[in-house]
């Protein structure tokens, strides 16, 4: 039986799910200033009416740049205007016509320690996937959600305990079978914890028992920690999940860990801010090395880090911007992926947002290459057998709508469509048919 068309990387949270200062993850010195306040106006109908007619009235000679105008006014539309239901409606619409049995995976955040002040506007995680379950039951068949997990949140076996309710609960679909209300476990570093966290230890041993895949987020833009006090998330030697018996990949993980976090303090990355002014801090957090210790203890554990490090990592020579901190950090994240693939076969990675530049020739080779690219196991594997589709929505409307990203990577990747998006998101979700 064919398995069904999955987009595997998919967001249906809506604003009121966000901190107060959510927009401080903009790096712009007066968003940031006035975050609070153009969070709640941008909310308002309002105020989503002033910006479609500020971005008309600034834009109405230059068609081009008004194009690219009404695109983020499109993603904030989805954003502050739907609620977690619509926005799911929206992109399981847009992958119905490719598939009437599409799967779309939801992926859940949890952003209550996303900033150090506290947010009077927000709805908590507890409320968010209360609404998530309710979509759940609505479209057992057609929506995998994904668990938000923070470590700051609960950790140990109590982390545990909490989590496996949402795996082990779930609702009965006219097939006669029962559909956990939650398919795998959402991890976003880049909010203010490491990957490699001792709290996170028994939750990954759950997962890798039960066959649990975990995505993460793993490029260098994105959502952020937004607080003002980055320094105490950052020890100098933060302490680390390892195996029993240390490896070497291991024991060389943690030294590069460690010096990395030493070069980012000297160059003044790591200081507290009244702005949230964190940036290249945060890249700490999501680095793609912060797994191999994770990898090392639970080989079988299926981890994904998604948009193959981000589409700015997989040009050779990396734009202008990015030279200090590639220097810095010591690796291209798309390389280094690449290689953490060949040597785990229980990692994947998936191309979304990255699709986005597909249409670009040199990203497109790079992606191709990769995925020609063969493991180091006996049967010598390419690693198409461990990339998955997705997208990105709803932070894709500010590169083009759901519908041509699809189109995209069907044309660009036609070769691999069908390992992409039915093949590979059937062995790392492991659902049932």
């Amino acid at each position: 039986m064919k398995a069904p068309l999955t987009n595997v990387h998919a967001h249906v949270f809506n604003s009121q799910c966000a901190p107060d200062r959510f927009l401080r993850i903009l790096p712009s010195k007066l968003i940031r200033l006035f975050a609070r306040r153009l969070k709640t106006r941008i909310e308002s109908k309002s105020g989503r009416r002033l910006i479609r007619f500020l971005g008309w009235l600034l834009n109405w000679r230059n068609r081009k740049t008004r194009k690219e105008f009404q695109k983020y006014v499109s993603f904030l539309e989805i954003a502050t205007q739907r609620t977690q239901l619509k926005i799911f409606q929206h992109t399981l619409k847009s992958g119905l016509k490719y598939d009437p049995a599409v799967r779309i995976v939801g992926l859940t955040m949890n952003m209550d320690y996303m900033d150090s002040m506290p947010s009077m506007h927000m709805k908590g995680l507890a409320t968010q996937l209360e609404e998530i379950k309710d979509i759940k039951r609505y479209y057992p068949t057609h929506f995998f959600p994904f668990l938000g997990i923070d470590p700051r949140h609960r950790g140990g076996e109590e982390l545990t305990e909490w989590a496996r309710f949402f795996f082990e609960t779930g609702v009965p679909a006219r097939n006669g079978k029962v559909y956990p209300y939650f398919s795998g476990i959402k991890l976003y570093p880049a909010l203010g914890f490491f990957p490699f966290d001792p709290h996170l230890d028994d939750l990954y041993r759950f997962a890798e028992q039960n066959e649990i895949p975990i995505m993460t987020h793993c490029t260098r833009v994105g959502s952020q920690y937004i607080g003002n006090l980055v320094e105490s998330l950052i020890p100098e030697e933060p302490e680390m999940i390892m195996p029993d018996t240390p490896s070497p990949n291991a024991k060389k993980a943690r030294e590069e860990i460690i010096a990395r976090i030493k070069r980012f303090r000297e160059k003044g990355w790591i200081e507290n801010s009244k702005m949230g002014n964190n940036d290249s801090a945060c890249d700490l957090f999501g680095h793609p090395q912060n797994f191999v210790p994770v990898l090392e203890k639970y080989p079988k554990l299926k981890i994904c880090l998604a948009h193959m490090g981000g589409s700015e990592e997989i040009p050779k020579e990396p734009p202008s911007a990015l030279k200090e901190i590639r220097e810095a950090d010591g690796y291209s994240w798309f390389e280094l992926i690449k290689s953490m693939m060949r040597q785990y076969p229980s990692l994947y990675t998936d191309i979304s947002y990255t699709l986005a530049d597909l249409n670009k020739k040199a990203i497109r080779e790079r992606i191709i290459e990769f995925l020609n690219t063969k493991d180091n196991s006996a049967e010598a594997k390419p690693l198409a057998d461990r990339v998955l589709f997705g997208t990105d929505f709803f932070m894709t409307e500010r590169e083009g709508a759901e519908t041509e990203l699809y189109d995209r990577a069907r044309k660009e990747l036609n070769v691999f469509w069908d390992a992409l998006t039915r093949q590979n998101p059937q062995n790392y979700l492991q659902q049932p048919l």
